[in-house]
């Protein structure tokens, strides 16, 4: 393994849902390794935030504003990548709508269902279509999709995540069997990490302390333990690893 701030080097890298929580410190990480980095989010002040961060750490990124779910934004997202540096090495499909607990029975279920997938698997779906060519051309790639470990284990509340973070694993593993002949690693990543809106789920619904118990490693992961996973994989490191499931959650979920 060489120098870690030319882990990357050369590359070029799209990470959604980046304007804040994992996302954020994957494109902040994949920067100091010496990656190019557009970073895609909702909102353009968080965007602006993050590469300033980047470009005062004497790293590259551009923000781009754009909607998981999005065939539009995805492309625009796409062309930016290729206008700017004329490559995609690696995508990350980090964003994904988040809706709350609901049971199964409750008459909004599908249209929680509706809503999660349209972000979280049409979302990876439309940039992977998009950047499939590119990498093909370029001689190969590594695409980062993130799971979840509800997806597993099934937690009671929450099937439109789980089942719609599943369907993603399926994506992942179908394309990493049809795109390996061109060098294209495809894999997931089970992250848990103390986000904006984990840290609020957890103090609304009072289960704080439930939850931890469930990490064999007894304390709740933080954005920054995400990216040193994603950065492997990112890498040449990773050059024999695809269509693999990754958990970065403390042991909560073992596979």
């Amino acid at each position: 393994m060489g120098n870690d701030s030319e882990r990357l080097a050369g590359k070029v890298a799209i990470v959604t849902g980046a304007g804040q929580g994992i996302g954020e410190a994957i494109a902040i990480g994949f920067a100091a390794a010496g990656a190019k980095v557009i970073v895609t989010g909702r909102t353009e002040s968080k965007l602006d935030e993050v590469v300033a961060k980047i470009s005062a750490s004497r790293g590259t990124a551009i923000g781009v504003a754009a909607l998981a779910g999005n065939k539009e934004h995805a492309a625009l997202t796409v062309e930016r990548a290729i206008a700017e540096w004329g490559r995609v090495d690696v995508l990350v499909n980090n964003a994904h709508t988040f809706t709350d607990y609901l049971p199964i029975e409750d008459p909004r279920m599908e249209e929680n269902c509706m809503v999660d997938i349209q972000s979280a698997f049409f979302g990876s779906l439309q940039l992977m279509q998009l950047c499939q060519p590119h990498m093909v051309k370029q001689g190969g790639g590594s695409i980062i999709n993130m799971g979840t470990g509800f997806s597993i284990r099934c937690e009671p509340g929450f099937l439109a995540y789980a089942a719609t973070k599943e369907a993603v694993r399926v994506l992942t593993k179908t394309a990493a069997k049809e795109w390996g002949k061109h060098k294209i690693r495809v894999n997931t990543v089970l992250p848990s990490a103390l986000t904006p809106k984990s840290i609020w789920y957890l103090e609304d619904s009072g289960t704080y302390d439930q939850e931890l118990a469930k990490v064999a490693l007894g304390r709740f992961g933080e954005p920054q333990d995400i990216a040193p996973t994603a950065i492997f994989l990112a890498s040449d490191d990773s050059a024999f690893v695809t269509g693999q499931t990754i958990g970065v959650e403390g042991g909560t979920t073992m596979l």
